[in-house]
């Protein structure tokens, strides 16, 4: 087996951790929508759709999901050899990574794509490129200075997809200053809290696309844009196609996805 990729939902309300599993083969997890905590050993790390996490082989782990809502994710397993040539030998042992705006896109549909792909070299050369194309994306530390109050924000932001916030209250709600939080959280993730916030609200933009929504306004509405108009200008910006069109073809493919609940 070179990679085996399923699409996982979980529908579980915020609360402690679920019961311990295992996974015998390195897991490379890509939420699509959602938050959920990863508990391993004595880490515990937030992952959302701006994140890539990969599930650590034969170490038992707990999940828990600090907001409502659940989680959407694609699960790449991948053969042990696959991923210490693709990331190195560490990232059996630790591994979460950023993908910041444009990096998060191109993850999301070229992890899509491998998912639906018929024939078996095209769905397995595509997972290796999500696997190089974390080889450019910053890595997420638990232990860097200010990580509690990052993560305290990005579910904040998580949790904001459809509603204004602003950095004076986000700042005010971890103890910080707005200077030092801006700063800090670009320095975290690699990108700002803005374009943090945004690539949230497109991955929930996508998955109500994905699962069907004929009515562009409420999906610009519910993730935050103040019109049907002020979406669609800007998902091109950031996709090159509208959402309709994107709709048009997800649905096609999604078509031949397996869910797992």
């Amino acid at each position: 087996m070179t990679v085996q990729i399923d699409e996982v939902l979980c529908s579980r309300s915020a609360g402690h951790a679920g019961a311990e599993e295992t996974s015998s083969f390195p897991t490379l997890v890509l939420p699509r929508r959602g938050v959920f905590c990863y508990h391993v050993d004595r880490d515990a790390v937030i992952a959302d759709a701006n994140t890539a996490l990969l599930f650590h082989p034969d170490r038992p782990y707990r999940v828990s999901h600090p907001i409502d809502g659940g989680d959407d994710c694609l699960a790449l397993r991948f053969d042990d050899e696959v991923v210490i040539e693709a990331l190195g030998r560490r990232a059996t042992s630790a591994a979460a990574w950023f993908l910041p705006g444009p990096l998060q896109r191109y993850v999301a549909a070229v992890a899509g794509a491998a998912l639906v792909a018929r024939e078996p070299l095209e769905r397995e050369e595509r997972a290796l490129d999500v696997l190089a194309a974390l080889t450019s994306a910053p890595r997420a530390h638990a232990d860097l200075r200010d990580a509690g109050r990052i993560d305290a924000v990005r579910q904040r932001l998580a949790a904001s997809v459809g509603a204004p916030i602003t950095l004076k209250a986000l700042a005010s709600d971890v103890g910080c200053s707005p200077f030092h939080l801006a700063r800090r959280f670009r320095a975290h993730t690699g990108t700002s809290l803005h374009q943090y916030h945004l690539s949230l609200r497109f991955a929930v933009a996508r998955a109500l696309l994905r699962e069907g929504a004929d009515d562009l306004t409420d999906v610009a509405l519910r993730t935050g844009f103040a019109s049907h108009g002020h979406f669609t200008t800007a998902f091109h910006a950031a996709h090159g196609t509208t959402p309709s069109a994107w709709r048009s073809r997800v649905s096609v493919l999604h078509r031949k996805t397996i869910e797992i609940a």
